[in-house]
């Protein structure tokens, strides 16, 4: 019942939606297995195209949240908060899916992104499938956690049964709840989702006042893309003079 619930929902967003769409995902931070999210939900952003003309391959988060912009070239190690080795590593990433391009300068290596980063994700939505609410099995912990975490910026309740004031009252007040027939794909709004923040145990703040959320969600986000079919797109490079930091002696 389940099942057939969720491939009639996923198939709803895919077509009423411009959503990208995954089922079966995991939904939590440092250990994703931990919680299966049943439908995830990526609402594209007002830059979504100019991500695709960057590179169809996932860019590092690390590269993402370095000091190294799209203007003049930074020292590498002054780029990154992590090791030099693990940023050496980002660095050949970055290059090889043509975010980053390096120049040498009397002997060192600075680092520049090819482009800016553009906004082309607009949130994330994790939508807990329960067909029949007379068998909530263990829904308040999950949608308790999935709230609580942050990891999405909504969190959705998808039910075929009828929705009572007891059975909203029993929810977190951030979780939305849809009403869904699967078979007359028929999709009523009985309560708004509102934007989840995450508990101070959960949040990450980032470098330089950044939010963590890009690397927390980053698992979710190259999931969704491979489940849905990652856009096809050449590899956007700058110009100036460049080199392989793989065969280069890093200084």
């Amino acid at each position: 019942m389940e099942f057939r619930f969720e491939v009639a929902l996923c198939d709803w967003l895919e077509t009423h939606t411009d959503w990208l769409v995954a089922r079966q995902l995991g939904g939590a931070v440092a250990s994703p297995g931990s919680r299966i999210v049943d439908v995830c939900g990526l609402k594209p952003g007002p830059e979504f195209d100019q991500r695709t003309r960057i590179t169809s391959r996932e860019i590092p988060s690390l590269a993402i949240e370095s000091t190294a912009g799209a203007g003049e070239a930074v020292y590498w190690r002054e780029a990154f908060d992590c090791s030099p080795d693990h940023a050496r590593n980002v660095i050949d990433w970055a290059v090889d899916c043509g975010f980053f391009e390096v120049e040498r300068r009397n002997g060192r290596q600075y680092v520049r992104q090819t482009t800016r980063y553009p906004d082309w994700f607009g949130g994330l939505v994790g939508i807990e499938n329960k067909p029949d609410l007379s068998k909530p099995g263990d829904l308040d912990r999950q949608l308790r956690l999935d709230v609580s975490l942050g990891l999405f910026d909504e969190v959705i309740l998808a039910t075929e049964s009828y929705v009572t004031r007891a059975h909203l009252n029993r929810l977190p007040e951030a979780v939305g709840v849809w009403r869904f027939d699967p078979d007359s794909g028929d999709r009523t709004v009985v309560r708004e989702p509102t934007h989840c923040r995450p508990s101070s145990r959960a949040s990450n703040p980032g470098r330089n006042g950044r939010s963590g959320r890009i690397s927390n969600s980053s698992h979710l986000l190259k999931s969704i893309g491979n489940a849905a079919g990652s856009p096809s797109a050449p590899t956007a490079r700058g110009g100036g003079a460049t080199s392989s930091p793989a065969a280069d002696t890093w200084r």
